[in-house]
């Protein structure tokens, strides 16, 4: 089937650029455009699509506000945030948004993000992942999640870290999180998913705040986000 996608971009020239690119693109129909955000939430509702590409500076709400409002109204949407500057994409990640494409944007760029949806998509609803193709030079392996300490952003690629190495894998960290197992890793940090077994020690940082020591050759110590200490507590209580 083919995926459905509307275009938002306060340009019209940008719009047409990036229609020109998705008709290029295999099995994916642009179904409508808008300008803005009311265009875009109107497009939404009128037209379900599965996918909204989304400018990052636009007149109104920006495209990460956008497609916080999007999501929470249609949960089945995946969004792509694109922009001329790379300054958003910490918080369009935050956002769980598919991708971030920045512009000008390359057709080969384009497809993979298309592939992103197309697999988040068809995986949504599906069994948790057990095992992940990761990036080994010219070649892909497959690794088996119970290997897998932590998964970091760094870079602006996604690494899965094992006990021996680290292999860069072609998912953003919201995917990876929508699609583990929620009783076996968790998001401690907008850059970081850990499991739950690798969590040795729990460490105050001063202010509140803590970072987590794991169970690795390395000892690392990743940072525990103050929203998301709560959340831990549920597992692993702890004071202070």
């Amino acid at each position: 089937m083919s995926i459905r996608a509307i275009v938002v971009d306060d340009e019209p020239l940008a719009r047409d650029e990036l229609r020109f690119m998705l008709g290029q693109c295999e099995d994916i129909e642009v179904v409508g455009e808008a300008r803005n955000a009311p265009e875009a939430q109107d497009l939404c509702k009128d037209e379900q699509p599965d996918v909204a590409f989304l400018d990052l500076r636009m007149p109104g709400p920006d495209g990460v506000a956008l497609a916080e409002t999007l999501m929470a109204n249609h949960p089945d949407l995946k969004v792509v945030i694109v922009s001329a500057h790379d300054e958003g994409a910490l918080r369009a990640f935050e956002a769980r948004v598919a991708d971030y494409l920045l512009k000008p944007v390359r057709l080969e760029r384009l497809r993979q993000a298309v592939e992103r949806v197309r697999s988040s998509t068809a995986t949504s609803g599906h069994e948790r992942l057990e095992r992940i193709a990761v990036r080994r030079k010219d070649a892909y392996v497959v690794l088996g999640l119970r290997d897998v300490v932590y998964f970091e952003v760094k870079d602006e690629l996604v690494w899965a870290v094992t006990d021996q190495d680290r292999f860069a894998i072609d998912k953003t960290l919201a995917n990876l999180e929508d699609e583990l197992d929620p009783e076996a890793f968790f998001r401690s940090h907008r850059g970081f998913i850990v499991r739950y077994d690798r969590i040795r020690a729990i460490e105050p940082t001063g202010a509140g705040t803590y970072q987590l020591l794991l169970e690795h050759p390395d000892e690392p110590k990743i940072p525990l986000a103050r929203e998301r200490a709560k959340k831990l507590r549920e597992r692993i209580p702890f004071s202070g």
